[in-house]
């Protein structure tokens, strides 16, 4: 079964869970990771590969920032450890989170990954009050 960890800056990745477990219902495949100021690279990396070796499965470890510490110490416990199947992916969002929420179990981490590229140009939207045609101004 495929496996998803969210690891961020402070409770980020359990927030994010929670806030989609509100939209999506129970996530029991999604696992948090906390990361607090206090801690430091060797701290986060031995939280992540010890969950990551719990779990022994196909994992999506989804981080917060691209070179932060979480996807840093991500990526060095997937390379310490490369008989795990682990994929690293950046830029956490809770659009996000809900899409993968919604692929995980039809297709392979591998699969679901290249698809969150694609997906994120569809989630950040600006609100322009000039697009509002009449129609929908008695909204």
């Amino acid at each position: 079964m495929n496996q998803v960890i969210l690891v961020a800056h402070g409770q980020l990745g359990k927030e994010m869970k929670q806030s989609a477990e509100m939209i999506f219902g129970k996530l029991e495949q999604f696992h948090s990771i906390d990361f607090y100021s206090e801690e430091g690279l060797d701290s986060i990396t031995d939280k992540i590969t010890n969950k990551m070796k719990a779990l022994n499965e196909p994992t999506l470890v989804m981080t917060d920032l691209f070179c932060g510490t979480p996807y840093n110490a991500s990526c060095a416990a997937a390379l310490k450890n490369p008989q795990l199947d682990v994929t690293i992916v950046s830029g956490m969002s809770l659009p996000l989170i809900l899409e993968i929420a919604t692929m995980i179990n039809q297709q392979s981490i591998q699969e679901v990954a290249s698809t969150l590229p694609e997906i994120v140009g569809q989630t950040v939207k600006c609100f322009n009050p000039l697009n509002i045609d009449e129609d929908d101004e008695e909204l």
